[in-house]
């Protein structure tokens, strides 16, 4: 059984927890983006103890040793322990590995222990006061995305590096584009799950209404992997929330729970897909409808609005609408990627590096620019880690799976229902981008995913049959 009481080392806990979990609005005001300062964004060393301590918490407070799932996450980091030693054991010394390993303990320990620390009291409490600050952060910043791009400016934060404002067309929220679509996806996901599992008619409103701004703002970043993980996981939360209606009432004077009909799992899956799609193509939309708006019919071209010496009005990019460029550069670095592989199949045992995994992809005379990542986090996995990291990851996530759909087809709360939407969320863009397995620790998207994934971990491991 779980301590129900707040004691002084919960307390501690979890205000850490919340700190640096909510610290993250503050990273995305003051981030700068390495591509135009050539500055890598670094947490100062008080954060790292912070996360040091939450993590050994995290262990012991959670007994995290009786979960299967911890042990899987900390082989992956053992895994990557190991290949950085390997070739020179100076390299734990570079300040970008260390920091790469202690996210992986902070994540895979404090962030995934929040589940098992808490009870289902205090996790609800914890997590709506931090969905409501999240939210009221979330909707500021995409204001101000959204009001640069009506006015074609560009709304500078307090450091260099860092806007929110208009790029090449698209919709940029201090992080890189498709990074600001992630963050804002996460944001909207959470809103809606929060609406969703709100108990009061004026909370629901107001998260509902938060979405709006969030969404007009990541429609126009442009994004591909924002459009994909911001309809998966509303997709799969209207899923997951039909399927729930169908559960029947249990027979009056038993404990035991109603049946669904035969027909409620396909169609809830078929509902999933159509409101997929129609995300997708309202998330277009918005971008046709916010150029239209904008412009009010007398578009001026740039070329001939310098001529003539009046203003010209940005036409946001909407690639998918018009079906230009829907992949971008992706398939030509999946296909160097492969190539590279094919070409040194002992990268399959052992991986390629964890300092420079991109090098050897990139050096394939086919990709005709520098590629950061494989934009694809299973290809990336076997280039730093080789088949045996991708296993380890499989494995996992397997698990995961499994509680997840445990969670969602028994008889639990409706609050407890919602977390496999965030992770499939996350992880759906994840097919097509590289933010989680300590990959990139500027963006929440990582702490996040560990935190949703621990819940839904921690609903399996302890008898959790209140209301959140």
């Amino acid at each position: 059984m779980q301590e129900t009481r707040w004691t002084v080392p919960k307390i501690i806990y979890t205000s850490l927890m919340g700190f640096l979990l909510l610290g993250y609005l503050y990273v995305i005001a003051i981030y700068k983006d390495p591509t135009s300062t050539g500055q890598t964004f670094q947490f100062s060393a008080p954060f790292w103890i912070l996360r040091v301590i939450t993590a050994v918490m995290g262990i012991v407070l959670g007994k995290l040793w009786k979960d299967k799932g911890f042990w899987i996450l900390i082989a992956y980091l053992l895994l990557k322990i190991i290949r950085v030693a390997i070739p020179n054991p100076d390299n734990l010394l570079d300040s970008a590995v260390s920091d790469i390993l202690l996210t992986g303990l902070w994540v895979f320990c404090a962030c995934y222990g929040l589940g098992h620390v808490l009870s289902e009291t205090q996790l609800r409490q914890f997590l709506r006061v931090c969905a409501a600050i999240w939210t009221i952060g979330m909707v500021i910043y995409a204001s101000l995305g959204v009001y640069a791009a009506w006015t074609d400016q560009t709304v500078y934060n307090l450091s260099k590096g860092g806007l929110w404002g208009i790029n090449v067309d698209r919709l940029f929220l201090v992080y890189y584009v498709t990074v600001s679509g992630s963050v804002l996806s996460l944001a909207v996901v959470i809103a809606l799950c929060s609406a969703a599992t709100s108990r009061h008619v004026w909370t629901k409103v107001l998260y509902i209404l938060s979405v709006i701004p969030m969404l007009v703002a990541l429609s126009l970043t442009d994004s591909r992997c924002a459009q994909v993980t911001v309809a998966t996981g509303t997709a799969t939360l209207v899923g997951i929330l039909l399927l729930n209606a169908f559960r029947r009432k249990a027979i009056p004077g038993s404990q035991l729970p109603g049946r669904r009909p035969w027909y409620a799992w396909p169609v809830s899956i078929a509902v999933t897909g159509l409101v997929f799609v129609a995300i997708v193509l309202g998330v277009m939309k918005t971008i046709s409808v916010f150029n239209s708006l904008k412009t009010a019919g007398g578009l001026l071209p740039r070329a001939l609005a310098e001529e003539t010496g009046e203003a010209a009005k940005t036409v946001m990019s909407n690639r998918g609408y018009t079906g230009s460029d829907l992949f971008t550069s992706r398939p030509m670095i999946w296909k160097a990627a492969l190539t590279y592989i094919s070409e040194n199949p002992l990268l399959l045992l052992t991986g390629a590096s964890i300092l420079n995994p991109m090098a050897g992809v990139n050096a394939v005379p086919s990709l005709t620019f520098m590629a950061a990542h494989c934009h694809c986090m299973p290809l990336m996995i076997i280039l730093e880690n080789g088949i045996p990291g991708l296993l380890i990851v499989i494995a996992f996530l397997v698990l995961t799976a499994v509680r997840s759909f445990q969670l969602v087809n028994g008889n639990r709360p409706t609050a407890q229902k919602i977390f496999p939407a965030l992770v499939i969320s996350i992880l759906a863009g994840e097919l097509i981008e590289c933010f989680t397995w300590l990959r990139s620790g500027t963006s929440p998207v990582l702490p996040f995913l560990f935190v949703f994934v621990g819940i839904i971990h921690s609903f399996s491991t302890v008898s959790r049959n209140t209301e959140l």
